[in-house]
């Protein structure tokens, strides 16, 4: 296939879905001016955006600012009709409604309300969304138009925890919206594996062993076995454990409480206060973890006491074999 034989199949296919694509956008662009004139705007605004993502058109454009603007969709409108004066400009024999575009967009200016998005500690690989939509890295710490009402802001990065958040704003308001460093997720360890448990079979008998007179009993009590001087051990160290934890709990809290103070909002732009906010999260993760090592350590430790505990009766009885004489001792379940 030549060269010119494949540019005549791709303006072919052009042809094809632009012919496709225009009756379509002509009846949604009918049907939403139709809704709007009914006093159906939400409805008609949708038809109208449906229509011009199938074939932009200036008039289009106009028609859908001024239903957003009716709205209240104040950032909506404005993008609508500036995108209608750039694309009367390129096509240049289309002044009236190049101005009028421009017109239109200066006077939702004054009333654009602005988000402000402030990242703290960079996070490898994050992207930050708003109501859904990922951010370019390039409007970070700059005002982005939003239409007035609340705001769903999500921040997610591989390996760590999301961070979302909801913001609302009014007209012609402006909001700073604080992105902390995201949580590391922590990896999990898989533990080691079991070595297999040889049972050896007991030696053969060399004789026949007779027991004679019934066996008696002999009480045995060793209260300090292995066993339960390990679990003293471990239940020292988990009770250093939970102090630890107690202590970077009310640290934690204290760091919290001075945030708090210099940021009493969801939305802070003071150093200082966040700062402290991060230190407040860092400590308290510390006594998270003191906490659930200090506790399973006690409980652990409990656990060996008790399984620790000597038997408190073995049976002694004398035993009688073809080559000895001697007593046998069998503890007692």
């Amino acid at each position: 296939m030549t060269l010119a034989t494949s540019m005549v199949l791709v303006v072919a296919t052009t042809s094809i879905v632009y012919a496709q694509s225009a009756p379509a956008a002509e009846a949604l662009f009918v049907e939403g001016r139709t809704l709007i004139k009914t006093g159906k705007l939400e409805a008609g605004c949708a038809k109208l955006a449906a229509s011009e993502r199938l074939e932009s058109s200036v008039g289009t454009l106009l028609d859908l600012g001024d239903c957003r603007e009716k709205l209240g969709q104040t950032a909506s409108a404005w993008a609508a009709f500036r995108k209608a004066e750039a694309m009367a400009k390129r096509s240049g024999d289309d002044k009236k409604r190049q101005f009028e575009a421009r017109r239109r967009a200066q006077e939702l200016e004054s009333d654009l309300s602005n988000l402000v998005f402030q990242v703290g500690k960079s996070t490898p690989g994050i992207v930050i969304k708003h109501d859904g939509e990922a951010l370019d890295a390039a409007v970070l710490s700059m005002p982005v138009p939003v239409d007035p009402g609340t705001h769903t802001i999500i921040a997610e990065a591989p390996g760590h925890k999301p961070f979302k958040t909801e913001v609302s704003i009014g007209k012609g308001g402006r909001r700073y919206v604080v992105v902390p460093t995201l949580e590391k997720v922590p990896e999990r360890i898989a533990p080691p594996a079991a070595s297999p448990v040889v049972v050896r079979p007991p030696p053969p008998a060399t004789g026949v062993v007779v027991v004679a007179p019934p066996p008696r009993y002999v009480t045995v009590n060793e209260t300090w076995s292995g066993t339960r001087k390990g679990a003293v051990v471990l239940g020292l160290a988990g009770a250093a454990a939970l102090g630890g934890g107690i202590y970077f709990g009310a640290r934690a809290s204290d760091l919290e409480a001075q945030s708090d103070t210099r940021c009493p909002d969801t939305t802070c732009n003071d150093a200082e206060g966040l700062r402290l906010n991060e230190d407040a999260r860092t400590t308290a993760l510390r006594a998270n973890i003191l906490f659930i090592a200090g506790g399973a350590a006690v409980a652990a430790a409990t656990m060996m006491w008790f399984a620790g505990a000597p038997d408190e009766h073995t049976v002694l009885a004398p035993a009688i074999a073809s080559d000895r004489i001697g007593a046998s001792l069998v503890g007692r379940f």
